[in-house]
């Protein structure tokens, strides 16, 4: 006899694909780390919502070096220097990128600095792959549509990024390695 239990559970994980590409050689990068950390944001950050989990739903987290990111950054956002993290949300093209019934609903892509991240955890006294979770979800409630540039969305954003670091079991405000 076939068991099934657990497929639902399996199922609903395909419907959302996150793709990880490691562009530099800095650091280690589990990919399939920041594949849970990636859905499991995506899976909160819109619980509530009701905007997405309606059907398949892709992203990317592209990790990089500082100069890229820099690039990136000054391309984009008219900023000459390197950045932690950076989101590029398919929610501004929606025109070009449908949601329809057959097809992929497409988030958009987050860049991270590996190196940066790195300094980044040693300066909060954690470790890479805790500063990793932090940045991906940070990236990914970006792709969602959060903002922090406003005080009161900054709130909300970082109400978000604590709750999903809990349910993960990662505090952000402990160091820890």
């Amino acid at each position: 006899m076939i068991r099934l239990s657990g497929r639902k559970k399996e199922r609903r994980s395909k419907d959302l694909l996150v793709s990880v590409v490691n562009l530099q050689n800095k650091v280690k990068i589990d990919k399939k780390y920041v594949q849970r950390i990636a859905k499991e944001a995506i899976r909160l950050g819109t619980r509530d919502s009701g905007k997405l989990w309606k059907g398949k739903c892709e992203a990317g987290i592209i990790f990089t070096n500082n100069s890229y990111i820099k690039g990136l950054n000054r391309r984009y956002r008219k900023v000459n220097r390197a950045t932690d993290v950076i989101a590029f949300s398919m929610e501004e093209h929606r025109e070009f990128t449908p949601c329809l019934p057959f097809s992929s609903c497409i988030l958009g892509d987050v860049f991270i600095s590996a190196e940066r991240a790195k300094v980044q955890a040693k300066d909060f006294r954690h470790s890479i792959k805790k500063e990793i979770a932090i940045l991906t979800i940070h990236g990914i409630l970006h792709l969602l549509s959060y903002d922090h540039q406003r005080k009161k969305n900054g709130l909300a954003m970082r109400k978000k990024e604590e709750e999903i670091l809990t349910r993960l079991g990662i505090s952000k405000n402990e160091s820890g390695k």
